[in-house]
């Protein structure tokens, strides 16, 4: 049985593609910082093992030519290392993303974004962390650093373990006694493959707090291990008072993100599924 807090959106006009729905829900949510001496053959084997792994490590994920048009539209500045700063200079959201996604693969979710705070009689920007070297050994700059250089921020998200990211660093704000006095929202985008619990949200004062995932999202098919109604409801169960979840019916994992090569953000440890929902923005994996 759907939880009357479990939204669905399906595609129900051109306009409504995944996109646009995420950045509806993103703008409108509800309200109420070492790695021993070997034979030189296995040095050898070994080190070009590491060359490669590194390679693919440091590599990054996207953009796609979709997300590079989406680039040269929207005023960019990059700034606290590997961010980027999407449309002016005093962003509201801050976006943090997927493993391996170059933040640059997020510029037709920002510039939605954007829109929207327009359409809705708002303004700022977006702003897109991802870890040094695009390696999420790494974390990228915290929600109390962003807040440092950008107090105007007042919305944070994340996409897969960007998501998982965030509520971490702003679990930390809020036990340092360091968390603002105009509040935060809070939106988690997608799911991680080795699952989430949204228990979490309930010790952190936010504001609202919402959760976006794909209907033909294979990473959330994994999490789940094949229950997803069950999967949903459990974690539903565990969100704040006033708490949201919305099913984006007919997308997938990949469209959160413009990557160009679906599948290669997980190292090409599976294949997403088919969306049957456009990406929307000229993004998107598959199904764009």
């Amino acid at each position: 049985r759907r939880s009357r807090n479990d939204l669905r959106f399906a595609q129900r006009a051109p306009e409504m593609n995944f996109l646009t729905i995420l950045a509806s829900l993103l703008v409108a949510a509800p309200k109420a910082s070492a790695f021993a001496p070997m034979p030189c053959l296995e040095i050898g084997i070994a080190g070009a093992g590491c060359v490669s792994f590194l390679g693919w490590a440091f590599q990054g994920v996207g953009p796609s030519p979709e997300a590079k048009a989406a680039v040269a539209k929207a005023p960019l500045t990059k700034i606290l290392g590997s961010a980027l700063l999407f449309g002016g200079a005093t962003p509201t959201v801050a976006l943090y993303c997927g493993a391996k996604v170059r933040p640059e693969s997020y510029a037709p979710l920002a510039q939605a974004i954007i829109e929207k705070l327009e359409a809705v009689g708002g303004s700022g920007g977006v702003l897109v962390l991802q870890s040094p070297f695009n390696v999420y050994a790494f974390k990228p700059a915290t929600v109390a650093k962003v807040l440092e250089a950008y107090p105007s921020v007042t919305c944070v998200a994340g996409h897969s373990i960007g998501g998982l990211w965030a509520a971490e660093f702003c679990r930390d704000l809020h036990e340092a006694g360091a968390w603002p006095g105009k509040g935060l929202d809070f939106f988690y985008m997608g799911v991680h493959g080795k699952g989430i619990s949204l228990q979490q949200f309930g010790a952190v004062p936010f504001r609202k707090v919402g959760w976006s995932w794909a209907s033909e999202d294979v990473t959330m098919q994994r999490a789940a291990a094949g229950d997803v109604p069950g999967y949903v409801a459990r974690n539903t169960a565990e969100l704040p008072e006033g708490g949201r979840t919305y099913e984006i019916a007919g997308g997938n994992h990949e469209q959160y993100g413009s990557y160009g090569s679906p599948g290669l953000a997980q190292g090409l440890a599976y294949k997403d599924l088919p969306a049957t929902i456009s990406a929307g923005g000229g993004g998107g994996g598959l199904g764009a």
